[in-house]
């Protein structure tokens, strides 16, 4: 480890950064209250209270615990930590807590999904480089704009998680039980709120890396295949906002349907560009 001055903070870092049995943890308690939930919904029954309380209780706590880790990185760096893949996953995990912190009593079905998009998030981030040896930024990455572009995007895939994760729960919804029409209904009406926010979100993100870009490499576009993929991404989602010229997105489940398969593209455009195409932003 670098920075030998910040020798205390690095060590209750490493001390602190149990990331993997979180990862695990999440995950567990995600896919056991979605099963919950989605039984209950299907049975016309609202979520047991206690269970909601406590689930609120372990999403507070996580959403603390991910505060302080990211802040020790923070401090250790000297720089918001959001220059790899292992902190931006970070970042996505923490996003999807604080989302689902906010929505919650709107959108009772979102608290299963904090614990599921945390948990995916976490464990990916332990899929690579767990814990990667923290280094001088690279000249590229040294810029305000990094902090802007990577946390619009985060925030945008994010509630684009939630919509998939909703199409899911209807299409369960739907295979499983004869009168939930109405929660369908109720879902699309959610996923479709959510569907602005996430795609302003991309576009701004969109537009801050064509200036970051330009800033450094002197120019806006380049056809980057992580810029192509991103423009792709958002064009697709773009399709579920004009209801009035494609009425099929009123349809509750061609909109569910759309939400799960869409997302594929957000997978590709974070880890398939990454992995099988490269490009300048490989370093991500």
């Amino acid at each position: 480890m670098l920075f030998r001055s910040n020798a205390e903070i690095v060590q209750i870092y490493n001390q602190l950064n149990v990331v993997k049995p979180l990862a695990f943890v999440c995950l567990t308690l995600g896919l056991l209250l979605f099963a919950l939930y989605v039984y209950r919904f299907s049975m016309q029954q609202k979520p047991n209270r206690i269970v909601r309380y406590l689930s609120l209780a372990g999403l507070l706590l996580m959403f603390i615990f991910l505060s302080v880790l990211i802040a020790l990185r923070s401090a250790i760096v000297g720089y918001f930590p959001l220059a790899n893949g292992y902190e931006v996953m970070h970042f996505l995990a923490w996003t999807a807590l604080l989302l689902t912190l906010l929505f919650y009593r709107r959108f009772q079905m979102i608290l299963p999904f904090g614990f599921l998009l945390c948990g995916f998030s976490l464990l990916v981030a332990t899929m690579g480089e767990a814990n990667p040896q923290i280094t001088a930024l690279k000249p590229v990455l040294s810029s305000p704009l990094l902090s802007v572009h990577v946390v619009v995007i985060m925030f945008s895939y994010a509630l684009l998680a939630f919509i998939m994760l909703n199409g899911l729960t209807a299409i369960l919804l739907h295979c499983f039980s004869e009168n939930a029409q109405r929660q369908i209904e109720r879902l699309k009406t959610i996923s479709h709120l959510m569907l602005y926010p996430a795609v302003f979100c991309l576009a701004i993100g969109i537009f801050v890396g064509a200036i970051w870009a330009n800033l450094t490499w002197g120019r806006y576009w380049g056809w980057d295949p992580k810029e192509v993929w991103a423009l792709i991404t958002l064009m697709i989602y773009s399709f579920a906002l004009h209801t009035d010229s494609l009425p099929m997105f009123r349809k509750p489940m061609f909109f569910h349907l759309f939400a799960v398969v869409a997302f594929l593209a957000v997978l590709f455009t974070y880890f398939g560009v990454n992995f099988l195409l490269g490009g300048l932003h490989s370093y991500a």
